[in-house]
């Protein structure tokens, strides 16, 4: 039954990596989730998986691609690298014969590459992030303090040093080397570049960007097909890489009572966000930080607002832009945009 589960997963994200504009993974992945087996450790650990294989929870398929991503752009699979990009989209089965034999090949390395569940930093959803960001500051009228969760590498945590076009709207740096500018369906965000005045971020695995293993690591979850998304992601890194973000190897749920409850001074805007991670904690700590959330925000004033910014899939709309802001408390949705942030319906 898990077996099943497992090709099921691979078929399911092929689509999916289709459906965001990358034919390469897609055409690899639906190979791969066919043809593997358990001739080799890699076969049998994908196949036998232990925990949920799909996209909502482990995204072995996607653990698996960034696997062999890594060796191509380590040159550890010359025959495999010659059918990836920029080279035109291989015949389906010679692409599956090539990539198993890589695995085959280089066994060991795949299967221990497995161990780390992907984290790409998607730096085009700093785009939404900004925006949200720019209508708590409207609202409040105050200087932002950031905490996000499930930070990895920090690079959204930095939204304020790239620059933007946001519908008819230029925001952000415009001389940042990192420019994002989404499909743009809506009015333009309101309120001025916000004032952000302190940010720190929280992850149970955070990547360390000054290890030159971790940076290949991330970059090789990045669909070898998408070189604007490489060369932006690889433009941010540059600029993290001149002031590191602090990220806390923590739990979520203690470190927001920690941090956020310490922080509550007059006079800024206390902004817990998220972008495509919330939906990867169990239920119980989702339940834990919507609870924690309620309870401060209880206690949030005029003076010590207090805001939840989310940017998380919804079953049927693609993923969703949300705002609760305290005192209140309501929840208001901002956009739609699919998870890569390359279109945007702004105040749905």
């Amino acid at each position: 039954m898990m077996e099943d589960a497992v090709r099921a997963s691979f078929a399911q994200q092929a689509i999916w990596c289709a459906q965001l504009g990358s034919p390469f993974t897609a055409r690899l992945l639906e190979g791969i989730g066919r043809a593997i087996d358990r001739k080799t450790a890699t076969g049998r650990r994908v196949l036998d998986w232990p925990g949920v294989p799909d996209a909502t929870g482990d995204a072995v398929a996607l653990r698996l691609a960034g696997a062999l991503h890594n060796l191509v752009r380590n040159g550890r699979a010359g025959d495999l690298a010659a059918l990836y990009p920029p080279a035109m989209l291989p015949a389906a089965n010679e692409l599956t014969v090539r990539a198993m034999a890589a695995i085959e090949a280089h066994d060991s390395a795949v299967a221990r590459f497995l161990d780390f569940a992907p984290q790409t930093n998607e730096v085009a959803r700093s785009a939404l992030l900004y925006a949200g960001f720019m209508e708590i500051g409207e609202r409040t009228g105050l200087p932002l303090s950031l905490f996000e969760l499930g930070a990895s590498a920090g690079l959204n945590m930095i939204a304020d040093r790239y620059g933007y076009l946001l519908g008819d709207r230029q925001a952000g740096d415009v001389g940042s080397p990192v420019q994002i500018s989404p499909e743009w369906e809506g009015g333009a965000p309101e309120g001025a570049d916000p004032v952000i005045i302190d940010r720190a971020g929280c992850d149970l695995s955070p990547l360390d960007l000054s290890v030159a293993e971790e940076r290949e690591r991330m970059l090789a979850y990045i669909w070898p097909d998408q070189p604007a998304r490489m060369a932006r992601i690889e433009a941010a890194i540059g600029l993290a890489l001149a002031e590191l973000p602090r990220i806390d190897r923590a739990d979520a749920g203690s470190w927001i009572v920690e941090r956020l409850s310490r922080s509550a001074g007059a006079g800024q805007v206390r902004v817990l966000y998220h972008s495509i991670a919330f939906q990867y904690f169990p239920a119980a700590l989702q339940d834990e930080i919507t609870a924690h959330m309620a309870a401060l925000g209880a206690r949030a004033t005029e003076t010590t607002p207090l805001a939840w910014l989310s940017f998380e899939n919804v079953e049927g709309r693609g993923a969703e832009l949300t705002l609760r802001l305290w005192p209140g408390g309501d929840v208001v949705t901002l956009a739609l945009a699919d998870a890569h942030v390359r279109r945007v319906r702004w105040r749905v």
